[in-house]
């Protein structure tokens, strides 16, 4: 694992893969950065978005911890730049001309504006489903955009200086470019200003967030392809008593327990339910809506022709899916795992899977069953499609291997086990004739 980046409103998952190739995490809240350490022992972790307001945000002292482990820690743009400039002396690096004018305290090349306030850099944005688009602008680049309208004669440094009091007094939510002109035009600016602003703003406006992550994204790549060692902290680390009950509440567990496998198993083999539940849990960890698409087909431009709409639309759906794999690909399993058992004990449905897990062991227990490596490939074909057919509903896919690895199953072997048994516990229901909660029925 070489990298993994905080990131929401600032920049698409899209973009900045086509920077830096890393997992892509949403934007980083209190514990999350440790967690990362923790589990994921990155070589380096990118700090670009993360919560302030309605969660803590993330601690000073596991980003410190972080580098004291030999991670190399980067931030830029929003709170990476707030964090980088305040732990610079520690070893953190900053990147871009935020963190700049937050290490500086001024903004701008000749200093003549403070700029020391957290809020410069904060913005409100929609849920991961929507790629955490932004629904307000960030001061920081309103500063940038009305600095270079006054530099290229678009406004005034009477408007200049207005403008920004206005968008300095408006709380974040409410800042944008329709509030700041509406707001001129109230306080009787010149017309002939806010006009010829509102003409340039659309290819003129400078979005200094995007930017600076990409600078620290490119900034990253060039770093972790010269292969450097470790971080090497320059400071003590003291694990403090806070410290210690701090990170004993966050402290991920390494290794699954067996209850929490045979539930994931079960979730496996009712294939529905388990796309619902990864993508919704993936929408959450990668912020984006390729996180929702299935893998199982991967359409190329060839197999049909690109004049009609619909075969646009198939072509971009088609691509979705392709980036969803990519996406996936990058988290490690444990990571999607942990968070798809949160989501089932948040949903009430762990409890139910466990107990079917443990009937089902309790009554191929009873019963001296052959292993699926002594199988013929007939009996195990017509397993397949008992299961495909009969259970899931659909035709087989065409590259087994992929699905399989895409439902987190080890291996051909794991999966063809798991169907086996799941067969043998139906056709028992069926003797039995009692019904199976939460699974369909074989007929």
């Amino acid at each position: 694992m070489n990298a993994c980046v905080f990131l929401g409103p600032t920049l698409a998952v899209p973009e900045a893969e086509a920077v830096l190739d890393a997992v892509y995490l949403p934007p980083a809240k209190h514990g999350d950065l440790y967690r990362v350490v923790a589990l994921l022992r990155p070589q380096a972790i990118g700090l670009i978005d993360g919560y302030f307001q309605w969660s803590a945000a993330v601690w000073h002292k596991e980003i410190l911890w972080a580098i004291h482990e030999g991670i190399h820690v980067f931030g830029s743009s929003s709170m990476g730049a707030l964090r980088a400039a305040e732990l610079t002396p520690f070893g953190m690096r900053g990147v871009g001309r935020i963190f700049e004018a937050y290490r500086n305290g001024v903004f701008g090349p000749t200093g003549e504006e403070a700029f020391e306030d957290d809020d410069e850099v904060c913005v409100v944005h929609g849920p991961p489903e929507t790629g955490y688009v932004p629904a307000s602008e960030a001061l920081v680049n309103i500063r940038h955009t009305l600095s270079a309208a006054r530099a290229e004669g678009v406004i005034r440094e009477r408007s200049h200086v207005r403008l920004l009091e206005i968008a300095k007094a408006a709380f974040f939510p409410e800042r944008s470019y329709a509030h700041l002109l509406e707001r001129g035009r109230a306080e009787d600016l010149p017309e002939a200003e806010l006009a010829a602003l509102e003409r340039w703003l659309p290819l003129g406006r400078v979005n200094q967030k995007r930017e600076d992550a990409i600078s620290m994204l490119e900034t990253m790549r060039e770093f972790l392809a010269g292969k450097p060692p470790p971080a090497r902290a320059a400071f003590p680390f003291a694990r403090t008593t806070l410290w210690e009950r701090a990170v004993a509440a966050l402290e991920p567990l390494t290794t699954l327990d067996p209850a929490e496998v045979s539930a994931l198993d079960e979730l496996r083999l009712d294939v529905a339910q388990w796309e619902s539940m990864r993508e919704r849990t993936l929408g959450s960890l990668l912020g984006t809506e390729a996180a929702k698409s299935n893998s199982e087909t991967i359409v190329r431009p060839d197999d049909f022709g690109t004049a009609d709409e619909k075969g646009k639309r198939r072509m971009e759906q088609a691509a979705r899916r392709e980036a969803g794999r990519r996406l996936r690909a990058k988290l490690p399993s444990e990571l999607l795992e942990r968070n798809l058992l949160a989501r089932l004990r948040e949903a009430g449905a762990y409890e139910r899977l466990h107990e079917r897990a443990t009937d089902k062991q309790r009554c191929l227990s009873r019963m001296r069953l052959p292993h699926v490596e002594e199988f013929s490939e007939l009996q195990l074909l017509e397993l397949r499609d008992w299961y495909f057919s009969l259970t899931v509903g659909r035709d087989m896919p065409e590259d087994l291997e992929r699905w399989i690895a895409d439902f987190g199953y080890r291996d051909l072997s794991h999966f063809h086990s798991q169907i086996f048994a799941e067969f043998v516990y139906l056709e028992q229901q069926r003797t039995a004739g009692t019904t199976v909660d939460g699974h369909r029925q074989a007929t």
